[in-house]
């Protein structure tokens, strides 16, 4: 049997091209991206984390050890370093966390967290790793393809910020979602992973999409 990563990597490749090929992932990988539209996606990316952290705290709370202790893990990630991190990058760009937290989110962050607090709520813990797995496991793959554009880049701000999904420390956490996905299938309820891993890839080009519009609510 196939591993369960492989096949839905493939089955998502046509909409993986396209996130590889957004302007906002060139542009920002080239170092030309407009510093407007980043700090857009940064103060959405707060409002995404949140949710995040909130999707694998539930899927802890039902999964055996092995898959409780992964996700404790990347949620305690989220609310420690990534949001120190964070907190340090709002700082380069001028911006505060109370600005931050006082923006709403835009209606396609709302819809894609919903989607993922929605399935590990309601779902499998294996159901929620993989409604979560593209977020983690394309950022490391629009890193790899775009390298070369990335040594070329002479925007120091988005190089180091592109530059963490190159570590050995991030390439290892994306193995183990993998291999904790792989190890959870037991070769059923093949068409339903798809349909969560189909639609997690879609909101993350979606995501990218609403950060380059700077999308908002028409009302």
């Amino acid at each position: 049997m196939s591993e369960l990563t492989s096949l839905l990597r493939k089955e998502a490749d046509p909409i993986w091209r396209k996130i590889f090929e957004h302007p906002f992932v060139i542009e920002l990988y080239k170092g030309t991206l407009p510093l407007e539209k980043f700090k857009y996606y940064v103060i959405q990316d707060y409002n995404y984390l949140i949710g995040m952290l909130r999707a694998y705290s539930l899927a802890a709370a039902k999964a055996d050890y092995d898959v409780a202790r992964l996700a404790i893990e990347i949620a305690y990630l989220d609310a420690t370093i990534e949001m120190d991190n964070y907190i340090k990058l709002l700082g380069k760009l001028g911006l505060r966390l109370e600005d931050v937290i006082n923006t709403e989110p835009a209606p396609t962050n709302t819809a894609y967290m919903n989607f993922l607090i929605v399935t590990c709520a309601l779902g499998t813990p294996l159901e929620c790793l993989v409604s979560t797995l593209p977020c983690f496991w394309s950022y490391m793959e629009i890193a790899k393809t775009h390298e070369d554009l990335l040594k070329e880049n002479k925007n120091q701000l988005y190089r180091s910020w592109a530059e963490v999904y190159l570590t050995k420390e991030y390439t290892e956490l994306v193995e183990r979602l993998k291999n904790a996905v792989n190890k959870l299938w037991d070769g059923t309820n093949y068409d339903k992973l798809k349909k969560l891993f189909i639609m997690g890839s879609r909101y993350e080009w979606m995501f990218w999409d609403m950060a380059y519009k700077m999308e908002k609510w028409p009302i």
